[in-house]
C-alpha cells in the first residue's frame, strides 16, 4: 500500500512540475533572452525545453495509470523505478553544483521549494523499489 501511494504522489508531484514548465517562457522572460541569441540556439533550447516537457507529461500519466505496476516494482517497472530516481537525483545534486551561491547569499525560497520536490521524487520511486526487497 505505501508503494502504491508512493507512485500516486511521485506522479502527481511530475505533473505538477509539468505543469510549472508550462511557465518557464514566462517567468524567466525567455522571449527577451531568445532574441539576443542565435536562431538555431533559440530553437535548440526550446525544442529541449519542450522535449522534456512532453517527458514529464508522459511520465505522470504513466505513473497514474500504472500506479499498480509501477509499484510492484518488477521487470520493467523495477527498472523504471530506479531511472527515475536516478534522473531526480541527478537533478536535486545538480541543483547543488550548477545553481550555487556566493557565500552569504541567502537561499531563495524557490530553490528550497525545488530540492524539497526533487528529494520527494526520489524517495517517491525509491520506496516500491525498498518494498520488493523488505
Amino acid at each position: 500500500m505505501v508503494a502504491l501511494v508512493s507512485i500516486y504522489f511521485g506522479g502527481v508531484l511530475t505533473l505538477l512540475i509539468a505543469i510549472l514548465h508550462t511557465r518557464f517562457y514566462k517567468i524567466f522572460n525567455w522571449k527577451n533572452d531568445f532574441e539576443k541569441i542565435t536562431i538555431i540556439n533559440h530553437r535548440i533550447i526550446y525544442t529541449i525545453h519542450l522535449a522534456l516537457l512532453l517527458l514529464f507529461f508522459m511520465i505522470a500519466a504513466i505513473s497514474i495509470i500504472y500506479a499498480k505496476e509501477l509499484s510492484q516494482s518488477v521487470g520493467l517497472a523495477f527498472g523504471f523505478n530506479i531511472l527515475y530516481s536516478i534522473f531526480w537525483m541527478w537533478r536535486l545534486i545538480w541543483q547543488f553544483v550548477y545553481f550555487k551561491r556566493e557565500k552569504g547569499q541567502k537561499i531563495p525560497l524557490i530553490e528550497i521549494f525545488l530540492i524539497i520536490i526533487f528529494i520527494l521524487l526520489v524517495v517517491s520511486y525509491l520506496i516500491p523499489v525498498i518494498c520488493r526487497f523488505l
